[in-house]
């Protein structure tokens, strides 16, 4: 008896949880499709290449999937479990709802140490992987981030404005340039027209300028033709401030970057952050996994479109906690580790008190909530549809 209901559950939780990562994934996998679908239309980028991009993505999507997946796989689990009455059969036989936690709390771990894995390994050297491809693919094709009639600041330090891009023969016309590389000087440049080339001796960027004019400060300089040189180890790099390598940093390196890095440093709380947000986010695969148990057998009865429901709106209630205390954290307003535990720690409470409930079959409260709205709103379809 005590080695067949644990793997029993197992045997309910497996199929649900590889399911469930399957198509979380493909869906997160599918909302990066058009962006890289226009690299192949419009910028010629060869297929194997964007199924590269899709591979050194894949290790974070799981990472944030796997987590979700936990959770939909325990309280579907439970939630057919109490549908057939087989908990209330347990139940009738003496076994409490918290010897039915073991094999959950297994399952929980197992998914944790994996999500661990992937955050502190392999994670980071995907993201490096994923940059390098990049940088590659600017050497042939640095247009590919460039687009007309925007501010374009991919390159560090530069802001550059085209009005046109001539796709079939990389020509750009009507070119503006603010270079502020030089500390001393800013430089001002328009162009009529101009292309990106390689120059494969020196192993950098030419930005090809011609008939056009450079202002400074004191004086501006005309010239038929002008080769600026783009800085190509920082370009394609992140569009916020933090800096882009430390999520290519392994665990190690971000700590001691953290410990070399003065305070008021920009990028201490970035790199503090992402070192705490390694360690926490795996432990939600512990939280929601064990707030599913409750979940799933107070949703008795009520199918597996609610137990879906259900989980994606806990899911998205931490994710939220967890979006607040990245915001925070990263500008300083309070230390990165309360930012970034503080999710956990009010999911960890908020399940304990569930599960407290639930064996001594007290109604939760929100369940009952839920089924409030759910039925707020099956009527106001029924009363449009009349």
């Amino acid at each position: 008896m005590k080695r067949i209901i644990p793997h029993y559950i197992l045997r309910e939780v497996l199929p649900n949880f590889f399911i469930s990562l399957l198509v979380l994934t493909f869906i997160l996998l599918l909302a990066k499709i058009p962006d890289l679908t226009e690299l192949v239309v419009v910028k010629g980028v060869k297929a194997r290449t964007i199924l590269r991009f899709l591979w050194y993505s894949l290790p974070f999507l799981l990472s944030l999937t796997i987590p979700m997946s936990t959770l939909l796989a325990v309280l579907l689990a439970f939630l057919r479990l109490s549908g057939d009455n087989e908990i209330t059969v347990l139940k009738s036989a003496g076994v409490s709802l918290y010897r039915l936690l073991p094999p959950v709390i297994l399952f929980c771990l197992w998914t944790y140490l994996v999500t661990s894995y992937l955050l502190l390994y392999i994670v980071p050297s995907f993201n490096r992987s994923f940059r390098n491809e990049l940088l590659a693919l600017a050497k042939v094709s640095a247009d590919i981030s460039i687009k007309e009639g925007i501010f374009n600041n991919e390159f560090r330090k530069m802001v550059l404005y085209v009005d046109h891009i001539d796709l079939n023969e990389g020509w750009m016309r009507e070119i503006f340039i603010q270079d502020g590389r030089d500390a001393d000087v800013i430089n001002i440049i328009n162009a009529s027209y101009g292309r990106i080339t390689t120059d494969n001796k020196q192993r950098t960027l030419v930005f090809e300028l011609f008939n056009g004019m450079i202002d400074r400060v004191e004086e501006s300089i005309t010239f038929e033709r002008y080769d600026l040189k783009l800085d190509m180890e920082s370009a394609l790099s992140a569009e916020n401030l933090r800096p882009a390598d430390q999520d290519e940093m392994d665990q190690d390196e971000l700590w001691r970057s953290v410990d070399s890095l003065d305070k008021y440093d920009v990028r201490y709380y970035p790199y503090l952050l992402e070192a705490h947000k390694r360690n926490s986010l795996p432990f939600a695969c512990l939280v929601l996994g064990l707030i599913g148990v409750p979940l799933g057998v107070q949703g008795r009865g009520r199918g597996r479109n609610w137990g879906i429901s259900m989980g994606l709106g806990v899911f998205i209630g931490y994710y939220i906690l967890f979006s607040a205390g990245l915001s925070f954290g990263e500008s300083g307003t309070y230390p990165p580790i309360l930012g970034m535990w503080v999710p956990n720690v009010v999911m960890g409470a908020v399940t304990l008190y569930m599960l407290r409930q639930t064996n001594r079959e007290v109604p939760l409260r929100l369940v009952n909530l839920l089924d409030f709205f759910t039925s707020r709103l099956k009527s106001g379809e029924r009363g449009s549809g009349a």
